[in-house]
């Protein structure tokens, strides 16, 4: 029933994903409202806020699928992927870190070590909690990544 679940919401993201909408990986790939459900499972979905380097705080709905973690915002009733300081919205799990920030409970970096150099983004969380929910997920979502 879950998996039922996970699935129906996967599809109303994907629905209410604008289709002109589309975000990059790090290897230049594109990626399309269509490839969310491609043989693809939602793990788990929910706010972050997403540090630029000038410090501000993005609201993001970020989507952690099978093989990639995706950073999405609300824009006139649609998600569009998100545009933080041009880094890819769309982030493949291979390879990917997952780090708590020093000092700051509510926060994690995700660092994505890929051959066309590295990506670290800051993840801001609404608790400790969520925080350590979203690092576990994300941990075990990277080692099953296929």
């Amino acid at each position: 029933a879950i998996h039922y679940e996970k699935d129906q919401r996967l599809k109303e993201i994907a629905a209410k994903t604008d289709q002109k909408s589309s975000g990059k990986l790090k290897n230049g790939l594109t990626f399309r409202k269509e490839d969310m459900l491609q043989q693809r499972q939602l793990h788990l979905e929910g706010a972050l806020c997403w540090k630029s380097t000038s410090g501000r705080l993005k609201d993001v709905l970020a989507v952690l699928l099978t093989d990639v973690l995706l950073l999405l915002q609300e824009k006139d009733q649609k998600y569009v992927f998100a545009s933080v300081d041009s880094k890819p919205p769309v982030i493949s799990l291979q390879k990917l870190i997952v780090r708590e920030v020093a000092n700051e409970e509510k926060a994690m970096f995700l660092i994505s070590a890929s051959m066309q150099g590295p990506e670290m983004y800051e993840m801001y969380t609404s608790s400790k909690e969520d925080r350590n929910i979203w690092m576990a997920h994300i941990r075990r979502a990277v080692e099953s990544c296929p």
